[in-house]
């Protein structure tokens, strides 16, 4: 098993491959961490930080745009999320933590897997209820798996989408998706009419 040593950035979030990550960097350490992977064109880890501590799993990251930087090294980013990670052991050796981590790949094949009878017709709900829209056509060419796709899209609990990226099977993370949208849709319709209300009179409630 070959370990590789990248930094980690804790946050309460979790990355999925391809996902496309805003990030305002001020914090000291964080500066200088991203300024050297930015100058060594290296990928750091996002990781979801909770009250427990930091995951097991998380996803690395790699800078894509500096939309803007300040004169006192602040900086905001766009980072695409890349390939999941397990982290054997966290190394304190520097201002930022560093992990020694193992980088994970899919127990089966992503594209051939069995998207689970009445999925994508939870999906378009939850979608249309949440943001007024069809949710965008699924381009497997570019993006191997639909569940993270679907994990990122829309606003499931942290420790769910936590439970999908930390998933080694394509198939696995679609059966467990559907039980957690169809909890998602409550939530959902509760926005939908509060925005209809707010679009209404001006007013929202419940």
């Amino acid at each position: 098993m070959t370990l590789i040593r990248i930094p980690l950035f804790p946050l309460p979030l979790v990355l999925f491959p391809h996902a496309i990550l805003p990030l305002h960097i001020f914090e000291p350490r964080y500066k200088q961490m991203i300024r050297e992977c930015i100058d060594t064109e290296s990928r750091f880890g996002v990781i979801l930080a909770g009250e427990r501590g930091i995951a097991k799993i998380g996803c690395t990251a790699e800078v894509t745009e500096i939309t803007r930087q300040f004169d006192d090294g602040r900086m905001d980013i766009k980072v695409e999320g890349r390939s999941p990670f397990e982290i054997e052991s966290v190394v304190e050796e520097k201002p930022y933590y560093e992990a020694n981590v193992r980088m994970l790949e899919d127990e089966t094949d992503a594209k051939s897997a069995a998207i689970p009878e009445g999925l994508l017709e939870v999906y378009a709900r939850c979608h249309i209820l949440l943001f007024g829209s069809e949710p965008e056509e699924f381009d497997r060419e570019n993006n191997e798996s639909l569940a993270f796709a679907i994990a990122e899209d829309l606003p499931l609990d942290v420790e769910d989408k936590q439970t999908i990226l930390a998933s080694r099977d394509e198939n696995d993370r679609l059966a467990r998706l559907l039980p957690m949208l169809n909890q998602l849709i409550p939530q959902a319709e509760v926005r939908y009419r509060m925005r209809r209300k707010a679009g209404g009179n001006g007013h929202a409630s419940v």
